[in-house]
């Protein structure tokens, strides 16, 4: 009697230990079911249906980096900087081999850059910074560059006005 009961916990460990592969494989494609409708949201430029799907990603699998990637991608196209770099920072970690990832969050940074200068530009007068030769002809001049940068001239500029 004994045995029957040891060998009928015996196959209940069993048959349990089996029941988890499946349960396993059936929550690894419901969360690849989520990442393809995220990236089809995207596509779509429903960029938050597209976060929605890849929070539910992130939290069942922390390290998928795809989904790190994309929610950087969407960070960046609302303006939420913070969360972008973030999100492309946790992709890199996870996998850092991706030339992509690496420009996007050195663009981030550089339209980061440009609306802190264009925010402090009100303030830029004579008396800014009158111990620093030439203060305000680089301020311009980087200003200038970074919007070249992204696109918003057409050329460079150049700043010819002195700052004493």
């Amino acid at each position: 009697m004994n045995k029957k009961l040891g060998l009928l916990i015996v196959s209940g460990i069993v048959l349990s230990g089996c029941q988890l592969t499946p349960t396993s494989m059936a929550n690894h494609e419901h969360m690849d079911t989520h990442y393809q409708i995220a990236h089809k949201a995207y596509q779509q430029g429903d960029l938050h249906v597209a976060e929605g799907y890849l929070h539910r990603v992130t939290e069942a699998e922390p390290n998928h980096a795809p989904s790190w990637c994309l929610l950087g991608h969407i960070g960046f196209r609302l303006n939420r900087y913070e969360a972008a770099q973030q999100a492309y920072e946790r992709c890199l970690r996870i996998h850092p081999q991706q030339p992509l990832i690496w420009h996007n969050l050195a663009a981030l940074r550089l339209r980061q850059a440009t609306e802190l200068l264009m925010t402090g530009l009100p303030y830029l007068t004579q008396e800014t910074a009158p111990l620093v030769p030439h203060f305000k002809q680089n301020y311009q001049l980087l200003l200038n560059e970074l919007k070249y940068l992204h696109g918003l001239t057409l050329e460079p500029t150049e700043v010819t006005e002195h700052a004493h």
